[in-house]
């Protein structure tokens, strides 16, 4: 009845009295802009009025980004981007599309994951007005969002160009936040090369800049605190480095400075990222975990965290050789993963797929992508070779088998990776043998 009384109101009416309302909620309820901007914003709207919607529905959608309310959150700033479309080119006009894209942009990529196409569309538009309007303000999540795509689609030589450019950025204008992120960027993207000393040393210098007071805003911009992505990677290549109890010990002090956050997609990361408890053979621990985080996920519907949290449960299934289980719960996440355009640690997921499988397959299909142009993907190199070297001593190649052992060994001595090269030196003379990271 109420839409139908509304609908028979004249234009001009229904616009008079939205205005109206506008003008009481702002005059009368002066709180209703800070704690519910969308009332204002669609009253505005309902009155025509929408230069003032629009920054009402920006502030809508911060807020619900804030409280990780996603799916309110596109709606608000969508909204605002439709309103957008009906007003005159203006320098203003393009002020308010950087302020409306970035969010949109950094929302959908906390939604759907790194790789989705919406966050592309609006960042990419974000990026060329946010350097024309040199708005260096703006820069660090559309950097953020745009070097995220490209890495999680696997295109790691673009994702070091990008992270290079947002580096050399932060430099020439001396900005902090810019700065912690860009070195968290090229700590990420030099893990995934494999160049495990840049990775340390970019993630000593994100360590070295991080101030809690000072930065620990930056998880509402990009949904993750840049000191829990570099500790991920961080405790990774401390690892391979060969320096097992640091290892552990930066992933457990990162988990706990996220509990204390307690920001539900950077403690959802947190808890599934965990990696390193799979090198060391914790299992059971790193199962516990992705539980967690798979809960947490479903509770505040952040799919992508689900997602994460049920490949990494599949992949510790498999590792503890729980093959039953694990096998059929990799190999169905591991399509949902790709089907979204996720491209990263495939080849590491699907060789120890591979392994539960016990066939060499998938071993070659994850060397062929480590080999494409751009891709390069070589952090797992040196497992992913002593995998294919061991289910080639099942199929009775031995001499295959000693070619792939020993192609492994010589990858992580390049790396400098001692745990590889000390779990598995001797495998060449034992071909049998099947030792288990962190063994």
């Amino acid at each position: 009845m109420q839409d139908a009384a509304y609908d028979s109101l004249l234009k001009s009416v229904r616009q008079a009295l939205h205005a109206s309302i506008a003008r009481v909620l702002e005059a009368d309820f002066p709180k209703t802009a800070d704690i519910e901007p969308e009332l204002l914003a669609h009253h505005l709207t309902g009155a025509g009025e929408a230069a003032a919607a629009i920054p009402y529905w920006q502030k809508a959608g911060h807020l619900a980004i804030k409280r990780q309310a996603l799916q309110e959150a596109i709606a608000h700033l969508n909204r605002g981007m439709e309103i957008l479309g009906t007003l005159p080119p203006s320098s203003a006009r393009d002020h308010q599309e950087v302020d409306l894209r970035t969010p949109l942009g950094m929302a959908w990529l906390a939604y759907k994951g790194w790789s989705a196409p919406e966050v592309r569309t609006n960042l990419h538009p974000a990026l060329d007005l946010a350097k024309s309007l040199e708005r260096h303000d703006a820069l660090l999540p559309i950097y953020y969002g745009l070097w995220s795509a490209v890495i999680t689609n696997g295109r790691l030589v673009e994702s070091l160009t990008r992270a290079t450019e947002m580096l050399a950025t932060a430099e020439s204008i001396g900005d902090s936040n810019l700065l912690v992120v860009a070195h968290q960027m090229m700590c990420v993207t030099y893990c995934w090369l494999g160049d495990l000393i840049q990775t340390r040393a970019h993630g000593a210098q994100v360590m070295a800049l991080y101030r809690g007071d000072q930065h620990r805003h930056l998880v509402d911009l990009m949904s993750i605190d840049p000191s829990s992505m570099a500790a991920l990677y961080r405790s990774i290549s401390a690892w391979m480095l060969g320096y097992p109890d640091q290892a552990r010990e930066i992933h457990e002090i990162s988990l706990a400075d996220a509990r204390r956050r307690n920001h539900p997609f950077d403690l959802g990361y947190s808890l599934t990222t965990g990696w390193v408890l799979e090198l060391c053979g914790e299992f059971s621990v790193l199962l516990t975990r992705t539980e967690e985080s798979e809960v947490l996920g479903r509770v505040h519907r952040l799919p992508i965290i689900e997602l994460i949290a049920q490949t990494i449960k599949g992949l510790a299934l498999v590792r503890a050789g729980r093959n039953d289980e694990g096998v059929p719960r990799l190999r169905d996440r591991l399509k949902a993963w790709q089907a979204q355009g996720n491209e990263a640690a495939m080849p590491y997921w699907r060789a120890v797929l591979a392994e539960g499988l016990a066939m060499s397959g998938d071993i070659e299909e994850s060397l062929v992508q480590i080999a494409r142009p751009g891709w390069e993907e070589r952090l797992h190199l040196a497992e992913i070779l002593r995998l294919k070297g061991w289910m080639l001593s099942l199929q009775g190649d031995l001499d295959g088998a000693a070619q792939s052992y020993q192609s492994s060994l010589a990858w992580a001595r390049e790396q400098q990776a001692k745990s590889w090269e000390l779990a598995y030196r001797d495998e060449p003379r034992a071909l049998v043998a099947k030792p288990r990271a962190g063994q």
